[in-house]
């Protein structure tokens, strides 16, 4: 069993805690597909834009005294991935990188997923997990879907199956997204259903399944029938209040964990705005979770040992490459 981080392999029990679901360089307005955003204002308030790289090292210097050892980046390919920053950054830092291969919403989707077939998408993402990203020798250790509308379909779909391909070829788990104002339209306010349908079809286990963004509308009973089929639950915009309230969160862990669920749940914040990160911009920084979460769940009962299961075990078991 490995972990692949941007500097190297490493045993699961050498992660440490882990938030499972950041950005640490990324840009939203290189995306090829652009003009399918809803809004295309040139802003850093709105656009996902970390670009600062020393100031990376800084933030995760912050999350290493704070407690974190590792995150996984899970920006791919088409808005800003860069594996040989990360890399830079996970050395000067000392933090554990896990970078990110697959695709995010149509709109950073590259033109390639709609001239090649799936076959072809199947082996550069399998290429990617086993030899490296371009000719770096960087490699991802996991895999992403991320889904823009309220239904998976076309080129999301097509990226989807060449996603769970990969997986079952390689053992890396696989991390979801879906766009929050879709939630609305989605039976449980998530698309982590119809994500294990599909990847089921493909014969992916639900295991290697982590679905993302789950406390942004969230449906406890729906969350607690995935998870009892052995999806990973993460909670990754803790501290955007814009979605929910972090007394909630920390109400829906607890219901997770009353459900005996604890094995299934991972933590989070999805920082990927300078306006979120950084501390003069009203920023929370990676360490949010330190600050903060972690007292709101002592509150509600959950005890350390717990919460040392969400952010040190689970994270390991889930991003573990079983051969």
């Amino acid at each position: 069993m490995r972990i692949q981080t941007v500097a190297g392999d490493i045993d699961p029990l050498d992660l440490g805690r882990c938030q499972t679901h950041e950005h640490v360089v990324c840009d939203q307005r290189l995306a090829p597909r652009l003009q399918l955003q809803e809004s295309t204002r040139e802003v850093e308030e709105t656009f996902m834009i970390l670009d600062d790289h020393q100031r990376a090292v800084s933030e995760l210097l912050a999350y290493g005294r704070r407690g974190g050892a590792a995150l996984v980046e899970v920006t791919t390919s088409g808005w800003g991935r860069d594996v040989e920053a990360l890399q830079r950054i996970a050395q000067a830092s000392g933090i554990h990188i896990v970078a990110t291969g697959g695709y995010y919403i149509e709109p950073c989707i590259p033109y390639r997923v709609d001239e090649v077939g799936l076959d072809q998408l199947t082996a550069d993402l399998v290429r990617e997990v086993t030899v490296g990203v371009g000719e770096t020798g960087i490699k991802v250790g996991v895999l992403k879907s991320g889904i823009y509308r309220s239904r998976i379909e076309g080129t999301e779909e097509k990226g989807l199956r060449a996603v769970a391909r990969a997986s079952l070829q390689t053992g890396v788990a696989i991390t979801t997204h879906t766009t929050g104002s879709r939630r609305y339209e989605i039976v449980g306010g998530n698309m982590g259903r119809e994500h294990l349908r599909i990847l089921a079809g493909e014969g992916v286990r639900a295991d290697r399944l982590i679905v993302g963004h789950v406390d942004e509308r969230p449906d406890i009973h729906f969350l607690l029938g995935l998870a009892a089929e052995g999806c990973y639950i993460q909670l990754d915009t803790i501290g955007k209040l814009r979605w929910l309230a972090d007394g909630t969160r920390a109400d829906l862990v607890g219901a997770l964990i009353a459900g005996g669920q604890l094995d299934r749940i991972l933590l989070s914040t999805d920082r990927c705005r300078k306006a979120e990160l950084y501390q003069e911009m009203g920023g929370l920084g990676y360490t949010y979770v330190f600050d903060s979460f972690l007292d709101t769940l002592k509150e509600r009962g959950v005890t350390q040992g717990e919460i040392d299961h969400m952010l040190i075990a689970n994270p390991a078991r889930a991003l573990a490459i079983p051969h």
